[in-house]
């Protein structure tokens, strides 16, 4: 099985390409307006350099957000565009997925709640459980308040947060046992997603996620 994987819906781009179901390609750079003019010649010299052709591709996996409404749009137009000549399957994970793929399996057995920030003082949320599977919708909060969460003492809190966004939730939240590890969305763990889920032949809608509060809903635990 030959995947591409990329991420768009963030400043943190990145690609990967599988053949035979192992990473054989990887490449991130961030880019601080959407990567637009950039994504196309990116995806085919990657190709190049891997000897492949975009006809050797059996699946493109992307992710849906939540992110920048341009870039999830960007990657969905061009995975559409990709596929359609050849036929591709087409995968899309969220990158609360994303995140939770890149914890290391022997983390000790917790709950994980991840964390995206979002505009401003916003920052949207979903919980796992400890074998990775989502116990909860994506949802938000606002002003670095934690949401309310049944034994938040054995939960992991993960996301792509620097120092100074992780010390203002401490901070803000001294009553609460925080625990932070810092993971990124990688296109490696969308390759490592659609395979588990063609594995399992499961199939990935390519819904958007968009980080914005008219797309969102507010759930309660």
């Amino acid at each position: 099985m030959n995947i591409l994987g990329f991420n768009t819906s963030t400043e943190k781009f990145s690609l990967a390409i599988s053949k035979n179901n192992q990473i054989v390609y990887y490449i991130s750079k961030n880019f601080k307006k959407n990567c637009s003019k950039y994504l196309i010649p990116i995806i085919k010299d990657s190709l190049i350099k891997t000897n492949m052709k975009l006809e050797e591709i059996n699946v493109i996996s992307i992710s849906v957000g939540p992110g920048s409404f341009t870039g999830i749009r960007l990657g969905i137009a061009a995975a559409k565009g990709l596929s359609m000549p050849y036929n591709i399957n087409i995968l899309g994970f969220n990158n609360m997925e994303l995140i939770v793929d890149s914890i290391d399996d022997k983390t000790e057995k917790k709950s994980f709640l991840v964390l995206i920030r979002g505009k401003k003082n916003d920052f949207f949320y979903q919980l796992f459980n400890n074998k990775k599977k989502k116990i909860s919708n994506i949802s938000f909060f606002s002003d670095f308040k934690l949401p309310n969460l049944r034994g938040s003492k054995k939960i992991v809190i993960v996301g792509d947060l620097d120092k100074k966004i992780q010390n203002k939730i401490k901070s803000i939240n001294k009553k609460r046992f925080i625990c932070f590890k810092q993971k990124f969305f990688s296109a490696k763990s969308l390759i490592n997603l659609s395979i588990k889920n063609l594995l399992k032949k499961n199939t990935k809608g390519i819904e958007p996620v968009y980080v914005y509060n008219h797309y969102a809903k507010k759930l309660n635990f």
